[in-house]
């Protein structure tokens, strides 16, 4: 991992950054239009963008979403400073480690089914209003979240979330956007049992009969509040373990996320850390924002102030803090 900078090196980077990219006005525009909103949205957002002064160098209309981290790797190689990408909390993570510790703002369009990364951060969820914040918000640093060596922004899950995500169809997000999740958990519950969880932090192992675990950068998952007390700029990850007598606490969590009300304190334990591993019996598939991206056992960590972003003006963060 590169070597942090000092407070000021930060602040002069910030500074200067913001006052390139509101002097200069360019951006790269890259859209995920498989997701939910992206192939209604692209249009309107060049349009939104130019009306606001914002001069496009290159604008990426995605139909596969795996070519977007190869685009995003090119336009940061031309030295871009700007680079605008538009879609779910899914395509967010898979694109965010090319940001990270470089120069380059990253600018969120919200076009997913739960969007939980832009909640998160306040970003409006309307078009209009999230290139607002493109081009009058500020340039702030925010920690990332790390599987291994792999960056990730919002939120990681094991057991239920992760095999859920798995398989959900694409084509049943786009229908009815985050109820396809309850849609496909309900159908998976039946069959569905606890695993053995071990969370090992500054070697001290705490094991758990878990029905599913929850890794949180940010306050929000799958759309819903699940930490009022998590923040992507604190230094700290949170794992959210879920407990119970029977499978339908899972079941109560579940109906929450399909109600959109914040998570219940029942039956759930909270463990904070900036470094910890997690193992299971049996293995179970690991997904970020979504997606799945390995199974247990895993070591997570915190990449502090890792990424430059787009944000609003009232965002609250923590002050600069020394490595």
């Amino acid at each position: 991992m590169p070597l942090r900078r000092s407070v000021p090196e930060r602040r002069a980077q910030k500074a200067a950054l913001d006052r390139e990219i509101k002097e200069g006005r360019h951006a790269v525009l890259i859209v995920n239009t498989r997701s939910r909103s992206g192939a209604r949205i692209y249009s309107e957002a060049k349009r939104l963008l130019a009306e606001s002064g914002i001069a496009l160098d290159a604008a990426y209309p995605i139909r596969y979403p795996e070519r977007m981290v190869e685009i995003v790797r090119e336009e940061i190689a031309k030295g871009r400073k700007f680079i605008i990408v538009g879609g779910g909390d899914g395509s967010i993570s898979s694109v965010i480690g090319e940001f990270a510790y470089t120069d380059v703002v990253f600018g969120l369009l919200p076009l997913g089914t739960a969007n939980s990364f832009a909640r998160t951060l306040g970003i409006p969820l309307d078009i209009a209003g999230a290139i607002d914040v493109l081009v009058n918000g500020k340039v702030a640093d925010i920690d990332l979240a790390m599987i291994g060596d792999a960056y990730f922004a919002n939120g990681s899950s094991i057991g239920m979330p992760a095999i859920v995500g798995r398989a959900t169809p694409h084509n049943l997000k786009r229908l009815i956007g985050r109820g396809a999740y309850a849609f496909v958990a309900a159908g998976k519950f039946v069959r569905y049992a606890p695993f053995g969880c071990t969370v090992t932090i500054n070697g001290k192992k705490t094991t758990f009969k878990a029905f599913d675990v929850r890794i949180v950068n940010g306050g929000f998952q799958g759309g819903v509040l699940v930490d009022s007390d998590a923040s992507p700029d604190d230094g700290r990850i949170a794992i959210h373990i879920l407990r119970g007598p029977s499978k339908w606490a899972l079941a109560r969590e579940w109906a929450r996320l399909a109600l959109g009300v914040p998570f219940g304190p029942a039956d759930i334990e909270i463990l904070t850390a900036s470094e910890l591993t997690i193992d299971t019996v049996p293995k179970q598939h690991v997904a970020v924002d979504g997606e799945v991206i390995t199974q247990t056992p895993i070591r997570v960590s915190v990449a502090r102030e890792a990424l430059l972003l787009m944000a609003p003006t009232d965002l609250p963060q923590l002050e600069d803090q020394e490595p």
